[in-house]
C-alpha cells in the first residue's frame, strides 16, 4: 500500500476575516483558505485514493490567542473559554471544517494534531470531542510530539524557556476554585504586550528579525518606541504583583531563571541533539515561523515547515512581506523508507483574490 505524510505547521486560524457585523477582523491572521481547502482536497482526493494519507497538523494550527470571549481577550483560560473560543474559530471559517471532514471520511486518511503555543486549549478533552464532532472521531491529538516511522515532529516551543509549560499538569485552580490553563511567559507577553499593540501597529507580531525593528523604531517611530519599553515594564509588575499565586511565583526573577531564558539552545540544535542520540532519522519543527534544512551527515535531516501567515522580513537576504505556504511531503519508498521533501503549495489557478490588509 502507498502512503505518504503531509507536515504544515503555523497556520494561527482565528475567528474568521469579518466580524459579526461585517467590518475586519483585525486580529484574524489567516486569510488563506482557498487556498488551505485545495491542499486539503488535492492530497485527500480521487489523485491519491490508492494512498495511506496522513495530515500531521505541528502546531499552532488555531490562534486561539486571538479569539475574544465577550469582547476581550482572556488571560484566565477555563475548559468552557476555550470550548466557546474554538467554536468561534470552527464558525469563522466552516468551509476549511468541511474540507477536513471530507477528508477524514475517507477511511484511508489520518489526521494528527500537535498542540502548539497557540492552540494550547487542545489539552482540554472538550476541545477534542468538539473537533471530533465537527471533523469526526477518527483524529488524533498529540501533547508534546509524534514519533513514527524514524521521523520525530514537534512544535518546537517546549525547548524554549519562555513558552515551556508541563503538558500533564497543564492547568491549576485558582483560589475560587476554577480550573485554568497554565500560561507560561511568551503565551501571556503575546496576550498581554503584543496583541494589544496590533491596534497601533497591526504588523507587529509578524516582523523578524525583531530586534532590527527596535532599532528602526528608536529613530524613526519614536514615541511608539518608548510605548513599547513602558508596556514591557508594566507586563512584568502586572504579573509579577498579580492576585494569581501561580503567575507571581512564575515572574519572580532569579539568577538562574535569567541565565536559563538567555542561553536556551536554537532549534536546529535541539534537532541535532535528536538525531544523534536517537533512532530518528527525520526531525521536524514548526514554531520559528522560517521555513528550513539542515543535514547532519550520516545522522539524518531537519526541516522546518514554516507558516501559512504572511511574514515582513527585515533580513536583506529575504526582504520584504511574503507569504510562504510552506509543507513537508514524506513519501515511501518500495522498501518502506521515508523520504522528505520540503514543499511550497502554490494552488489552483484564480484570477483574483483579496489583498492581504
Amino acid at each position: 500500500m502507498k502512503k505518504i505524510k503531509l507536515i504544515v505547521s503555523d497556520l494561527h486560524i482565528g475567528s474568521g476575516i469579518h466580524l459579526p457585523d461585517g467590518s475586519r477582523n483585525t486580529l484574524e491572521d489567516f486569510s488563506e483558505d482557498t487556498k488551505f481547502i485545495e491542499f486539503i482536497d488535492h492530497y485527500g482526493g480521487y489523485g491519491y485514493a490508492d494512498h495511506d494519507v496522513e495530515i500531521i497538523v505541528n502546531g499552532d494550527m488555531f490562534n486561539l490567542l486571538q479569539v475574544e470571549v465577550q469582547n476581550k481577550l482572556p488571560d484566565q483560560i477555563t475548559e468552557e473559554i476555550a470550548v466557546r473560543q474554538m467554536s468561534a474559530v470552527i464558525n469563522g471559517h466552516p468551509e476549511i471544517f468541511d474540507a477536513l471532514w471530507t477528508f477524514c471520511a475517507r477511511p484511508k486518511n489520518r489526521l494528527v494534531f500537535i498542540v502548539g503555543n497557540h492552540d494550547a486549549v487542545l489539552l482540554w478533552s472538550k476541545v477534542q470531542s468538539l473537533l471530533k464532532s465537527r471533523i469526526g472521531p477518527h483524529i488524533s491529538f498529540y501533547p508534546d510530539h509524534y514519533s513514527v516511522d524514524g521521523i520525530f515532529v514537534a512544535h518546537g516551543h517546549l525547548y524554549e524557556f519562555i513558552h515551556h509549560f508541563n503538558t500533564t499538569y497543564f492547568s491549576y485552580p485558582l483560589e475560587n476554585g476554577r480550573e485554568v490553563l497554565r500560561l507560561p511567559w511568551g503565551t501571556l507577553f503575546i496576550l498581554q504586550f503584543l496583541i494589544p499593540l496590533k491596534s497601533r501597529r497591526p504588523y507587529i507580531d509578524r516582523i523578524k528579525p525583531f530586534r532590527i525593528y527596535l532599532k528602526w523604531a528608536f529613530w524613526n517611530d519614536f514615541r511608539f518606541f518608548w510605548r513599547m519599553i513602558y508596556r514591557i515594564i508594566r507586563f512584568w509588575l502586572q504579573n509579577r504583583f498579580s492576585s494569581d499565586q501561580v503567575r507571581r511565583i512564575e515572574f519572580k526573577l532569579s539568577i538562574s531563571r535569567i541565565s536559563e531564558a538567555m542561553n536556551h539552545v536554537s532549534l536546529d540544535e535541539i534537532a541535532e541533539n535528536i538525531l544523534k542520540n536517537t533512532h530518528h532519522r527525520i526531525v521536524v519543527f514548526g514554531h520559528s515561523h522560517d521555513y528550513q534544512y539542515r543535514t547532519f551527515g550520516v545522522h539524518g535531516e531537519y526541516f522546518n515547515t514554516g507558516t501559512w501567515t504572511d511574514m515582513i522580513s527585515l533580513d536583506v537576504a529575504n526582504l520584504g512581506r511574503k507569504v510562504h505556504r510552506t509543507y513537508l511531503l514524506i513519501e515511501y519508498d518500495d522498501q518502506g523508507h521515508p523520504k522528505a521533501t520540503l514543499k511550497r503549495w502554490r494552488g489552483i489557478f484564480r484570477i483574483e483574490e483579496d489583498v492581504r490588509l
